[in-house]
């Protein structure tokens, strides 16, 4: 039994396919991480936003004066 070169193009071509799809997966993890990271890191940073007090109370705007009745 002998392999023809028809199959073994087609056993290159997909073999190549299956290592494309190995490589995008590992990317495709790889970016999902850094991304959940970095909504965790935001998270938190909202979080610690919320909790802080101002140093002085933000002055008050004056009220627009009422409309004047002829």
């Amino acid at each position: 039994m002998r392999i023809t070169g028809s199959g073994l193009a087609a056993i290159t071509i997909l073999t190549g396919i299956l290592w494309g799809c190995i490589v995008i997966e590992q990317r495709t993890l790889t970016r999902a991480r850094a991304e959940g990271e970095r909504a965790l890191e935001e998270i938190r940073v909202l979080q610690l936003k919320k909790h802080i007090v101002p140093a002085a109370a933000p002055a008050q705007t004056p009220s627009p004066a009422p409309p004047e009745i002829g």
